[in-house]
């Protein structure tokens, strides 16, 4: 599967949105859960930053629109006032700016919805992992000295000799 790595662009900063960062498996749960919080706080941060940016492009545009509509008035009927001001290309360029900020939000949106959906996923795996752990009787208990991969190693061991002798 092609992941696309994007990047936006938020006022002046450029935020990395890479939906490698919500791969994990087995063996990578635990450091995908240990810095998932942080990366969902930090996009979460961003998107309120584009809200922000949204408002005031749209305010923006009210304001050119605005003169724009004073400024044609003066010798035009409302509906042809309506039509020129909105046609104005400064008035477009302010709509248009309003447009690429509304889906710069939508798309830090749609990536916290992508953790959200992941998170629950990352969850059930453990849930899984713990589960058939516990259906195969691992105790995994820490001695002094011994780390986790020493221990796991030793009930590999034990496990096998037992079958094969």
């Amino acid at each position: 599967m092609i992941k696309i790595v994007e990047t936006v662009k938020v006022g002046t900063e450029e935020i990395t949105i890479d939906p490698n960062d919500l791969d994990f498996n087995e063996a990578t749960l635990n450091e995908y859960m240990q810095k998932e919080a942080s990366l969902y706080n930090y996009y979460g941060q961003k998107a309120a930053d584009a809200q922000a940016q949204l408002q005031l492009a749209k305010m923006h545009n009210e304001i050119a629109y605005a003169e724009k509509f004073k400024f044609y008035k003066a010798s035009n009927t409302v509906a042809l006032t309506e039509s020129l001001a909105k046609a104005d290309p400064e008035v477009v360029k302010t709509a248009k700016h309003v447009i690429s900020c509304a889906r710069v939000l939508d798309k830090l949106k749609n990536y916290l919805r992508s953790w959200d959906k992941n998170h629950d996923n990352a969850q059930a795996l453990g849930h899984m992992i713990r589960k058939e752990m516990d259906k195969l009787g691992f105790e995994i208990k820490t001695r002094a000295g011994n780390s986790q991969d020493v221990l796991i190693d030793e009930r590999i061991k034990a496990v096998l000799e037992k079958t094969n002798g």
